[in-house]
């Protein structure tokens, strides 16, 4: 009996020690089935692992475009990148910059950000995309992806140049030199045969108030130099005791002859596949036509000479009646497709007396409202509309005209002076003061014509 007694004893103190380590044990294998005992605090939740490292591998793989062949690629428009992504359910954010001034980080909607390239580089410039790759934990990783920005195409129309150099000082030069184009309105010294030169003065557009003089001027043609040629002349610009001349300059032929190098150079430093920012416009003569004019697509492809360079028109607008040897001015986007440097599809011409018109509607375009282009500007169109009739009482009309079949690029010519014979479809050529005016195009006021 005694014996009995002692047995169960011991089953019993086995049983108390035992049980809460039965106890330990169901419980620690109810929470890993994720079942919580009543007053039991709910494990720590694990929290993932970061794939910081991934996010920053995948920004790096989509924007860093290096390579030892290339360490900084050239970026020569703008273009888009996001500031977040997501991976595997973890979002991160990420934050863009540069270290120029002459490429932005702008954000826009959706988080798109427009990495903004600008057009007015002083010179080549190799900087750093940056890219801070951000976690939740507040955890970072920078990215420096090199690149080039190309000097900037400075392309400023002849008013510009003039209006420039009427800034210099006595003495002073313009740093390079520069071509323009004018109608001769004074002969000062005849033509030397001893010395082989002669001075002229001539008007650069509608500048009637801000001659140059060409001082010496010497070349093929300058014998037989009249008052009302239009000759193109190149040379150092300065100012001479206030006259404001070129000093012994070049006369490079007669009509007008544009220098058109702030395109064409950084147009054949284009990589394949690279393109131009912006609408371009050449002036060339039709070389060949490598594909006939389509009647059932309404184009042509023609290769445009310019100089010793040759410029394909890809799929050009309209073009029934052009013809190898015709001289055009071509308006669209220039790019490098496989090696040729192309405007592509859809772009558009106009007869090659309109160029510098297309030039300044341009530049008009780009005009905030309230602002205007400096100096006085010529535009050659075609009258479009009429919306105020010839007034009598105030001796004015105001018309809108268009070059060529650009529509997208009307000017409207505000009160200008005269105007009672003008009707739609007459060619005019207009000048005056240009100015965005509450989102309209136009001629100031008191702006005159010729027909």
């Amino acid at each position: 009996m005694k014996k009995s007694i002692v047995i169960l004893s011991v089953l019993a103190l086995m049983l108390v020690f035992a049980l809460p380590v039965m106890a330990m044990g169901l419980a620690e294998d109810m929470q890993k089935a994720g079942i919580l005992l009543p007053g039991a605090a709910a494990p720590a939740e694990a929290k993932p692992e970061s794939l910081l490292e991934d996010a920053a591998e995948f920004v790096k793989a989509n924007y860093d475009k290096s390579s030892k062949a290339n360490p900084a690629p050239r970026t020569t428009a703008d273009f888009e990148v996001y500031d977040q992504i997501t991976i595997k359910g973890q979002v991160f954010d990420i934050e863009w910059s540069t270290d120029t001034q002459y490429v932005t980080a702008d954000k826009k909607d959706n988080h798109v950000v427009l990495i903004n390239i600008a057009e007015d580089a002083p010179e080549e410039t190799v900087y750093n995309l940056i890219a801070v790759v951000k976690d939740s934990l507040g955890k970072q990783v920078v990215l420096n992806m090199p690149k080039t920005l190309p000097q900037g195409a400075t392309d400023p129309s002849m008013e510009e140049l003039v209006l420039a150099s009427y800034l210099l000082a006595d003495g002073e030069y313009l740093p390079k030199e520069i071509r323009l184009s004018g109608t001769v309105v004074a002969i000062p010294t005849a033509y030397s045969e001893q010395y082989g030169n002669i001075t002229v003065n001539i008007q650069v557009g509608a500048m009637a108030e801000n001659l140059i003089q060409c001082y010496r001027l010497s070349g093929d043609g300058c014998a037989a130099l009249k008052e009302g040629d239009v000759i193109t002349v190149q040379g150092k610009v300065k100012n001479y005791k206030g006259t404001i001349e070129f000093d012994k300059p070049t006369l490079v032929g007669m009509g007008d002859i544009p220098d058109q190098s702030a395109t064409l150079d950084p147009a054949f430093l284009l990589a394949d596949g690279e393109a131009m920012k912006g609408v371009q416009v050449l002036c060339g003569v039709i070389e060949s036509i490598p594909t006939a004019y389509s009647e059932q697509y309404g184009n042509i492809t023609v290769n445009l000479a310019i100089g010793d360079k040759i410029v394909q028109a890809y799929r050009l607008t309209g073009g029934a009646d052009l013809k190898v040897g015709d001289a055009i001015t071509v308006v669209g986007n220039i790019k490098n497709y496989k090696g040729t440097i192309e405007f592509d599809k859809g772009c558009r011409y106009v007869g090659a007396e309109y160029y510098r018109s297309v030039k300044t509607l341009l530049k008009a375009y780009e005009l905030e409202d309230g602002k205007a282009l400096e100096g006085t500007r010529m535009v050659k169109g075609t009258i479009v509309a009429i919306p105020s009739a010839y007034s009598e009482q105030y001796g004015n009309i105001t018309v809108n005209i268009q070059v060529g079949g650009l529509d997208d690029l009307l000017i409207q010519c505000y009160r200008l002076t005269g105007g009672a014979d003008l009707a739609i479809g007459d060619e005019i050529t207009v000048c005056g003061n240009i100015k965005n005016y509450k989102g309209t195009i136009e001629f100031d006021k008191n702006c005159v014509y010729t027909k």
